[in-house]
C-alpha cells in the first residue's frame, strides 16, 4: 500500500509539473504590459521648475486593443525633492485634460519631507 501511495503522489507532482511547464509564457499582443524604470522628475510646488531625480522609482504600464491601437497608459512615481525644492506645506496639483483622443488625469504631490509621487493616466475616449 505505501508503494501505490508513494507512485500516485509521484504521478500527482509530475502531472502538476508539467502542467505548469506547459503554462504558455507569452501574453496577447493586447494585454497590458508594465515597465519599470529609475528616474524622474519632481517639484514641491507649481512655481519650481522640474528638477532630476535620478533614484526615484517609477512604473508604467500599457494596454493596446488586439489592432495594437493604444486605449490605455498609466504612470506612476515615487521620488524625492531634490536641493533647492524645499517646501513647508503638503503639494497637491489635479489636472484632467485631453492630448488628442486620450482623456487624461494628473495627480502630483509633495511633502514637508521630501516624498514627491505622481500618477498620470490616459485612456482612450469614448
Amino acid at each position: 500500500m505505501r508503494t501505490l501511495t508513494l507512485l500516485a503522489t509521484g504521478s500527482l507532482v509530475a502531472a502538476i509539473a508539467s502542467s505548469v511547464s506547459a503554462a504558455p509564457d507569452n501574453k496577447p499582443i493586447h494585454a497590458a504590459t508594465q515597465t519599470q524604470v529609475t528616474g524622474c522628475i519632481v517639484r514641491g510646488t507649481l512655481d519650481q521648475p522640474f528638477q532630476a531625480d535620478p533614484e526615484c522609482e517609477a512604473t508604467y504600464v500599457v494596454k493596446r486593443n488586439k489592432d495594437g491601437r493604444l486605449i490605455y497608459q498609466a504612470y506612476r512615481d515615487k521620488g524625492t525633492l531634490q536641493p533647492g525644492q524645499e517646501i513647508d506645506t503638503a503639494f497637491v496639483n489635479r489636472e484632467e485634460f485631453m492630448i488628442g483622443d486620450y482623456e487624461c488625469k494628473l495627480v502630483e504631490t509633495a511633502q514637508p519631507s521630501g516624498k514627491t509621487s505622481s500618477f498620470r493616466h490616459c485612456r482612450l475616449g469614448e
